[in-house]
């Protein structure tokens, strides 16, 4: 009996033991503390498109760019809320004269592979863009520079071809290359390889499925939270928003308007982008200033804002670019949707049907295959006999940039990241202009003359004359300027530049 005693008490003791313990470990858990998931570093977007490139010297490339932004950099780099050029690889400039310029370099800058940038690689850089035989399509963003040359080690010297009065926001468009990496090969040798000073360097590129960049450990500036970035190529918007909403992106650009109200997070902003399309001057049926007249007329730009881009657009006023770019002229109007003074001028030049056929392409650009149709089904309407082509992107830079090849008319997109019109008029009028339709000795002396006037109320007024011109004898089809419009993820924090440019560094998760 005492033993069966003995045992019933060690039984309760160990039960309350057992219970005293299951109430400590209660206890400690109820009062531990909370672990905060770790902070997302890693990010996939979604680009439109598969970049033809990344020699950020050669193609006009917005797939492109998306990536080189965060891979190269340049002497000086436009501020996103002033839209002026801040100091970058550059610290500092000395004007000589009107024509010389001399640049200090920052110190403690490294490749990719970890050796010194140095003013051999910044003129080297400089000298391979504005040579003529490279044949790159940005030259008429940077072909009012002559020559660069090294002073020493840390100091080069920018001679143009005449006064220049927005040298440095050109330079925001050259990026400084590897004299060691590029010299000396053609830029199909260096089409998939990228050697830059930028935040973050490249890792892989998987022909059809994405690239990729990863955060660079010895980046001279502000390291950034994201450490790792995917750019994936999903064409379609609507799979854009579908990888979105499910989580497999994180960042889409370029999306639909139709969908903004699903998406986890709308960025939008002002955008720099003014769609347009390119008349042949030169040969063919546009050459009749009537009936490129007659083509404005015909096009109801303010019903296409509203019916595909829902109040993310706005129609172009008789011009390109927007409020706000020096040079822009505000008393100068759109056309106004009137068809049938479109076919008066039909009339009048004489139209007889011939064939206008206009070459466009689906997936660069935000809506850019419907309102190419709808632009088309307009000028049918208002007695045009259109034939409208879509062609691959390869295809469609190849016709754009070589004049052998140009159509009677061919759909593109501006963006002006100078914010002057000098850009504009260079690149579009300019007889030498990499996407010029037309040759005018007049206008080619006003952008000329106007290029080179330092005084800016002088400039002013040339830039009002010539659009007022430009106006009654169109070289373009002027269509719509539009808002930048990006979907991301709710935890995603970014702000939408005003110079419309991506940078992942500028990103991070909450």
């Amino acid at each position: 009996m005492k033993k069966q005693w003995i045992f019933v008490l060690a039984s309760l003791l160990t039960a309350c033991m057992l219970l005293a313990s299951c109430g400590t470990q209660a206890n400690i858990a109820s009062n531990a503390p909370v672990v905060a998931a770790p902070i997302k570093t890693d990010i996939v977007i979604a680009l439109q498109g598969e970049p033809s490139s990344l020699d950020v010297h050669y193609p006009d490339d917005g797939n492109m760019y998306f990536v080189t932004y965060n891979v190269y950099e340049s002497l000086y780099k436009m501020n996103g809320e002033t839209l002026k050029p801040d100091p970058c690889l550059a610290t500092g400039s000395k004007k000589i004269n009107d024509t010389t310029w001399e640049f200090t370099l920052r110190e403690g800058v490294k490749w990719h592979d970890n050796t010194d940038f140095t003013a051999e690689d910044a003129a080297f850089s400089i000298n391979r863009i504005i040579d003529p035989d490279f044949g790159s399509q940005n030259l008429s963003d940077v072909n009012t520079i002559e020559k660069a040359e090294v002073i020493d080690s840390k100091t080069i010297r920018v001679t143009t071809v005449g006064p220049d009065p927005i040298l440095l926001k050109r330079l925001t468009k050259l990026d400084i290359l590897q004299k060691a990496f590029y010299e000396g090969k053609t830029t199909d040798e260096v089409t998939r390889v990228a050697m830059g000073t930028g935040p973050y360097k490249l890792d892989e590129w998987k022909t059809g499925e994405y690239i990729k960049v990863s955060a660079f450990d010895n980046y001279w500036g502000e390291k950034p939270s994201i450490k790792n970035a995917t750019f994936r190529f999903i064409e379609e918007p609507i799979t854009r928003l579908s990888a979105l909403k499910t989580k497999e992106i994180d960042f889409a650009v370029n999306m639909y308007p139709e969908y903004a109200a699903e998406l986890p997070k709308v960025f939008s902003a002002v955008g720099m982008e003014t769609y347009w399309i390119r008349f042949n001057q030169i040969n063919g049926v546009m050459k009749d200033k009537k009936i490129r007249l007659a083509a404005n007329y015909a096009i109801d730009l303010q019903g296409l804002a509203d019916s595909l881009f829902l109040g993310y657009a706005a129609p172009a006023q008789g011009q390109m670019g927007r409020e706000g770019y020096f040079g822009y002229a505000e008393n100068v109007k759109g056309y106004g949707y009137d068809p049938e003074k479109a076919k008066t001028l039909l009339k009048e030049a004489g139209y007889n049907g011939e064939v206008v056929q206009i070459i466009s392409e689906r997936g660069r650009w935000l809506k850019d295959g419907e309102l190419s149709e709808l632009v088309a089904t307009q000028m049918t309407e208002a007695g045009f006999n259109v034939e409208l082509k879509f062609i691959s992107w390869n295809e469609y830079l190849e016709t754009m940039f070589n004049k052998d090849k140009m159509p009677h008319m061919q759909y593109s997109s501006n963006s002006n990241e100078f914010f002057d019109m000098d850009k504009t008029y260079s690149a579009l009028v300019h007889s030498a202009g990499t996407q010029a339709g037309m040759k005018n000795a007049e206008y080619d002396q006003l952008i000329e003359a106007a290029r080179v006037e330092m005084d800016e109320a002088k400039r002013e007024t040339m830039y009002a004359e010539l659009t007022q011109k430009l106006h009654e004898d169109p070289f373009a089809l002027f269509l719509l300027t539009l808002n930048d419009l990006h979907g991301g993820a709710e935890n995603l924090n970014w702000i939408p530049r005003q110079d419309s440019k991506i940078y992942i560094s500028e990103m991070s998760f909450s």
